[in-house]
């Protein structure tokens, strides 16, 4: 009786183990928006009036990056590809977005719609975006930031994020300071995310876009804290990390620009990301 018993125990760990370890790795990258988003280095306010332009200006651009993970004893790829459509009239720019990312042997598909509103001492930034056949992506991203000049070209931001994901809904706050100085400029942010069921993390980062010439500029930044790829769906405290990025951008022409960039990130227990991106910007 007892060796039936025992043996039946074990049967049930038998297949129970695969069915947990398969949960782990399917919630493994559920999220990593956040690192996109610290990431994201367009300035979102001028210190100068917009000039307006003698013709509306349409621009694409397309973004790629391809990144090699260590996850626990797993390896393999992560991929991103986005296809970007702006036009912009006077100081109102709105643009449609679609994105395929790739994890592992997971595909999911993004589509977003936004809208930037830019004046000499304000901006205001709007955005909504969807996802279909989620694996690990959000099914519903909505995106409020705003800024405002402080003192001369010191201005104070401030921006929320919500994203539905099968696991759980997620809210970001991160309000920052970002400072100009001739054609550059210098960003700082902290934040506070909180997914609903389990507790709120800590994040901060620093960032900046230099002019080296003018045709080359240098960006690049750091940012530490927790849970900034959230791969493990374990306390915050247990998923401290940190990325590192940075790269050129290079005005190929009058409209065409391109940027490479590296990015290094890694956080706890197991989890390490490299890689590498590149963009190409036309204006019309």
């Amino acid at each position: 009786m007892k060796r039936s018993a025992l043996a039946a125990f074990s049967r049930i760990i038998f297949i129970a183990i695969p069915i947990l370890v398969s949960t782990a790795v399917s919630y493994a990258a559920e999220r990593g928006e956040t690192e996109t988003m610290i990431r994201t280095m367009v300035p979102p306010v001028s210190p100068v009036a917009p000039k307006e332009e003698k013709k509306d200006t349409l621009t694409y651009e397309t973004y790629c990056e391809t990144s090699g993970v260590l996850q626990g004893s797993r390896t393999g790829y992560w991929e991103q590809l986005d296809n970007r459509f702006s036009y912009t009239h006077k100081n109102i720019t709105s643009y449609f977005m679609f994105s395929d990312y790739k994890r592992f042997d997971d595909r999911d598909h993004t589509a977003s719609f936004g809208t930037y509103i830019n004046q000499p001492n304000y901006y205001t930034h709007l955005e909504v975006g969807f996802g279909w056949q989620t694996n690990y992506m959000y099914k519903l991203q909505t995106i409020a930031e705003y800024g405002h000049k402080l003192y001369k070209t010191l201005f104070w931001q401030v921006g929320y994020s919500y994203r539905a994901y099968l696991v759980g809904d997620t809210h970001i706050v991160y309000p920052g300071l970002i400072y100009y100085f001739g054609d550059n400029y210098i960003a700082g942010e902290w934040g506070v995310s909180w997914i609903e069921s389990r507790d709120a993390a800590n994040f901060g980062s620093v960032k900046g876009n230099f002019k080296i010439t003018d045709f080359l500029q240098a960006w690049g930044g750091v940012a530490f804290g927790e849970r900034l790829y959230d791969i493990y769906a374990i306390k915050s405290a247990k998923e401290a990390g940190y990325i590192l990025f940075g790269g050129l951008t290079y005005n190929l022409y009058k409209g065409i620009s391109m940027r490479a960039g590296y990015t290094y990130g890694a956080e706890k227990p197991k989890f390490i990301k490299r890689g590498v991106n590149f963009t190409l910007s036309v204006k019309f």
